[in-house]
């Protein structure tokens, strides 16, 4: 791009950025294609050390990052691995992950710091978005260059929406319609990496435990080799953007990728079924070598790269931007860290259909379990294409959160009091969060007497105070689990008898009550109301990524990524809970729901789809029973 495009694309995005003032000691310029684009931010000072510059300007950062998504940092002092630890913490919700399920060869070097791919430099690494052949995978990645190659070796990246949009129409029809993409992987000694390294151990029934887990299905063979096979998405929607975008490995896995040679000594030497890795459509269909074209021709025409220079450092979005890797000459390093662990769970409209026991190329038809997939993905679609009512805009998360609270009255968990606290963080602050005001009964609150206040307890809108052991107990669990968006504390009537029982565990006696199985803790430390944060930190340390905590003697809390689903953990555990009162009361030996059904059936109902449906409809009744809530509903969308 010319200079002149360069500054009024500056100018431009300083007009976005209302709430950050552009730092003086660092200038901005884009570099990139018509399809992708990097931000380049570059020091004007020598010798700044990136990680205290951003520690100075987090805010100007995280809303540059949440606006580019693709932010390649130039002319800051060198990092090392211990730097790059230190810029993924700042920059993330919590530290760097740890590389699980590895699809290639790297070495750890700390602080889930890593090389990049160690294939030989001569060999080219195909686009991809990191783990997109599996059920999990990193937001976010960065990319350090320790030393740039003599010639080559540059990391080029694509727009994911992008390349959906150049793929032809026919073949992500046949790629979706068919329910994803499944990868099939043989682990030898011989070839590619073994599964010893894939899973971090050598015991056969730690593998076994953990294919259960992530839905793989596996199988042993002869000379202790082992043959995995699953099924993941073709495309998801980007939540951040809102747009669909292709996000698998299909292309890479796919044998077409090999050499040819090598791909016809691995077939006669092995045969098909036996190659190190390769991928088919979910249903075992063989993907053509048309169709792999037409996906590398448009990551071909979308793709931009540009040249390392010594300390530069690329951090970007896994979603938005795929990467892959140029041969190069010379000596080349780069780190590589990833961080914030997202998942196909929390993409329900994207979760493949398909599903087998022992998928393989060679299962085809229709088998049960197919069709009762196919039931629950056709309900799926029912309520994902039908417009919602609720969007995720500030001013309709402020209504949620006031219905939620005459939700609660209705259901009469609140006690008819003032006691109960519901918390909801404002989206894009790191520290802000809506509270309902003290003093105001639940059937009272409205977005527009909502309080926001921020890890201080300092009230920064609002007219009313704050109650303190509300604010003491949301804000330490807010700063001790950044992925926790909303908290429900209340003191119910079942769930404050429940609590004082000498055992409070909740038995699995029913589904419902199954949704807590291995899914919450009984915090026994109790001494009179939550009014000091000494108190608070050993709850929120208490909670252990749970989302429900027993308070004895006190009442029960809930937690979620979305507020519906920290509501409707409150909703259901008082159900769970007065069963399980009621069930003592009897005095008698209780048929207990086994561990392994307990834990499918929390799987099944304990969802982000179930738990919006049913908030959806407990909505429709708190606006019949409390008509005047209606009048704030949104008439616009304020983002």
């Amino acid at each position: 791009m010319e200079n002149t495009t360069e500054n009024l694309i500056r100018s431009g995005l300083q007009e976005t950025l209302t709430d950050v003032a552009l730092p003086a000691n660092v200038e901005l310029t884009f570099i990139g294609n018509a399809y992708t684009r990097v931000c380049v931010v570059t020091a004007l000072e020598k010798g700044s050390l990136l990680p205290e510059w951003i520690l100075q300007h987090a805010g100007f950062v995280t809303a540059l990052y949440e606006r580019q998504r693709a932010l390649l940092f130039r002319g800051f002092y060198g990092l090392g691995k211990e730097g790059l630890a230190q810029v993924v913490k700042l920059t993330s919700d919590g530290g760097a992950l740890t590389y699980a399920e590895p699809s290639t060869p790297r070495t750890r070097l700390g602080d889930a710091v890593y090389t990049s791919t160690e294939y030989p430099k001569d060999q080219h690494i195909p686009q991809h978005n990191e783990h997109s052949y599996s059920g999990f995978w990193p937001k976010k990645l960065f990319f350090y260059c320790e030393s740039a190659a003599s010639t080559g070796g540059q990391t080029p990246i694509c727009n994911s929406e992008a390349v959906l949009k150049q793929i032809p129409a026919a073949v992500v029809d046949r790629f979706e319609s068919k329910g994803g993409v499944m990868y099939v992987r043989n682990f030898s000694d011989e070839m590619d990496i073994s599964w010893k390294d894939f899973f971090g151990t050598t015991d056969k029934r730690e593998v076994e435990a953990y294919c259960k887990e992530k839905k793989m299905s596996y199988k042993w063979l002869d000379n202790n080799q082992l043959r995995l096979s699953q099924i993941a998405q073709a495309t998801i929607v980007d939540r951040r953007s809102g747009a669909k975008i292709w996000f698998n490995q299909a292309h890479l896995f796919h044998s077409s990728n090999l050499n040819t040679e090598v791909m016809r000594y691995l077939v006669d030497a092995y045969g098909e079924n036996h190659l190190p890795r390769n991928a088919y459509l979910a249903d075992g269909t063989p993907i053509s070598t048309g169709d792999m074209e037409a996906i590398r021709n448009a990551y071909d025409q979308v793709m931009f790269r540009f040249d390392w220079e010594d300390g530069d450092l690329l951090m970007m979005d896994n979603l938005a931007y795929t990467h892959g890797r140029d041969p190069y000459t010379g000596s080349r390093s780069l780190l590589v860290a990833m961080s914030e662990e997202d998942g196909i769970d929390n993409y329900p409209e994207s979760i493949p259909h398909m599903h087998f026991d022992n998928p393989t190329p060679e299962n085809s038809g229709v088998h049960e379990e197919d069709i009762v997939a196919n039931s629950r993905q056709t309900t799926s679609k029912h309520f994902f294409l039908k417009e919602s009512r609720f969007d995720n805009s500030k001013v309709m998360l402020k209504y949620k959160l006031a219905l939620s609270c005459r939700l609660l009255r209705m259901l009469e968990l609140d006690e008819g009091s003032i006691s109960g606290h519901i918390s909801l963080k404002v989206p894009g602050s790191q520290n802000l969060f809506w509270v309902n005001p003290f003093g105001v009964l639940f059937d009272e609150v409205t977005p527009d007497n909502l309080v926001m206040v921020d890890e201080n307890g300092v009230v920064v809108e609002g007219d009313h105070p704050v109650n303190v052991a509300g604010f003491c107990i949301h804000s330490s669990i807010h700063q001790a689990n950044k992925d926790v968006s909303c908290i429900v504390h209340t003191h119910s009537p079942w769930g404050t008898l429940f609590s004082a029982f000498a055992d409070c565990s909740i038995l699995p006696i029913d589904q419902n009550s199954c949704m807590f199985y291995d899914n919450h803790v009984v915090y026994r430390d109790f001494d009179g109301p939550v009014n000091n944060l000494g108190s608070a930190h050993k709850l929120a340390d208490a909670l252990q990524g749970k989302n429900v905590a027993i308070l004895a003697n006190h009442g029960a809390l809930t937690c979620g990524d979305e507020l519906e689903t920290a509501v409707m953990y409150m909703v259901c555990l008082e159900r769970a809970l007065r069963l399980n009162v009621k069930a003592r009361e009897l005095n008698t030996e209780l048929r207990l729901v086994d561990a392994a059904t307990a834990l499918a059936s929390r799987e099944w109902i304990a969802n982000p789809l179930g738990f919006k449906i049913e908030f959806d409809a407990l909505a429709r009744r708190v606006e019949r029973q409390y008509p005047d809530i209606t009048d704030y509903y949104p008439q616009s969308i304020d983002i």
